[in-house]
């Protein structure tokens, strides 16, 4: 589990180095409460225990458990919006029963718990949707713009 989701943070680290240093906050949501913490703050990122584990540069740590975490996002701003406009487009992640949801424009990637690359979508335009009801049950990561979403399916 450890190395998927180390795994994840350097695909999208390596995916978005064009627009990383927009990125000010380091955003985690659970449930209706989301918590931004400042990069230049943050010393490390791990996980531990089924927990999301980061260090700050003042030697306090915050820690998040992974079965609790709805999301985790780099942000330009502080902001717990489940809308976010990225240039001048908004952008918006969900789903709704068997289906994962994503309006805007961009491309809705879906990746197994191990970080193997399941599918990949267009969307141009408006919305777009990608029925998980072929998929075999487990723990699924979506990411579209700069969303993204820890599935449990």
């Amino acid at each position: 589990m450890k190395r998927f989701f180390l795994s994840f943070m350097l695909v999208v680290a390596a995916a978005l180095p064009a627009v990383a240093d927009a990125y000010n906050y380091l955003t985690l949501v659970t449930g209706a409460t989301a918590q931004s913490l400042s990069l230049t703050s943050v010393k490390r990122i791990t996980f531990s225990d089924g927990n999301l584990v980061v260090a700050m540069a003042d030697g306090s740590e915050s820690s998040v458990a992974l079965s609790a975490l709805s999301s985790i996002t780099f942000t330009e701003n502080a902001t717990s919006s489940g809308v976010r406009t990225l240039g001048g487009q908004d952008v918006s992640l969900r789903m709704d029963g068997g289906r994962l949801v994503a309006s805007g424009t961009g491309v809705l990637t879906l990746y197994t718990a191990n970080g193997q690359l399941v599918r990949r979508q267009s969307i141009r335009s408006g919305q777009g949707e990608l029925s998980l009801t072929a998929l075999s049950r487990g723990i699924y990561i979506a990411r579209f713009g700069n969303k993204t979403l820890k599935i449990a399916y």
